[in-house]
């Protein structure tokens, strides 16, 4: 492993704390994209993931030279076969598997990399024997990453997975929340719509005609439904519906 600066050093761990400040369904949202394009200076750093069954999700930043065109999906999906980056542990790169002249031979360097300006790769997979295709793509229109490159984001791939499942466990969360609000009885919903809009529990009652302990009792059944503690958290999950 190349040996690592204390910039080098403090290039990771911006990345570390930028990643720890994410709360969202999705990982790596672009403040965390900027951080690693810092870190290992490229085009285009793109993640990859697919989420449960539903369709890949990419969040990307940078300035790619060619459009990602119809055409070049459809010849990236029939070279699929010949790109060398399959999932493994660590990083790897075009460039470890063919020289400069052997890549621009191939159709998948002619069809899909030349297009949209990819000289050079690393691919960083963060879920190798998972089934959601996760990882990040680091493109670079001029030869070749270093090896210094590989060394920060294998030193970081532990971290980042670890962020990813932290993601993964709260889209589990939010599903679990979504399908517990659709189990709201009517009145529970119509009260939660009233704290939403700010009303106390007397202002509540006294719109729908009831007592302020039925309105208390009504939500408190709600938050055990929904298996929050707080008002905020009722509203917030019955919002994920």
């Amino acid at each position: 492993m190349a040996r690592l600066s204390e910039a080098d050093v403090r290039q990771v761990l911006d990345v570390v704390r930028e990643a720890s400040r994410v709360d969202g369904l999705q990982p790596f949202p672009e403040p965390v994209l900027d951080a690693l394009r810092r870190l290992v200076p490229c085009d285009v750093v793109a993640y990859h993931e697919r989420w449960g069954r539903g369709a890949k999700r990419i969040v990307w930043r940078g300035d790619p030279c060619g459009p990602t065109t119809p055409e070049v999906r459809d010849a990236g999906r029939r070279y699929e076969h010949q790109d060398p980056l399959t999932p493994v542990d660590g990083a790897r790169k075009y460039s470890d598997f063919f020289s400069h002249r052997e890549f621009h031979r191939m159709r998948l360097y002619q069809e899909v990399a030349r297009p949209v300006g990819v000289e050079d790769m690393i691919r960083l997979w963060l879920d190798p024997q998972g089934e959601g295709d996760a990882r990040l793509e680091f493109d670079r229109s001029r030869r070749n990453f270093r090896e210094r490159d590989r060394a920060v984001l294998d030193v970081l791939l532990p971290h980042l997975k670890r962020f990813r499942r932290d993601a993964v466990a709260r889209r589990e969360l939010t599903g679990r929340r979504v399908n517990e609000a659709s189990r709201l009885s009517p009145r529970q919903r119509e009260i939660l719509e009233l704290v939403a809009a700010g009303k106390t529990n007397a202002e509540i009652a006294r719109v729908l005609w009831i007592s302020p302990g039925t309105v208390r009792k009504h939500l408190e059944n709600a938050y055990e439904r929904l298996g929050v503690h707080t008002r905020t958290g009722a509203v917030a999950a019955m919002s994920l519906r």
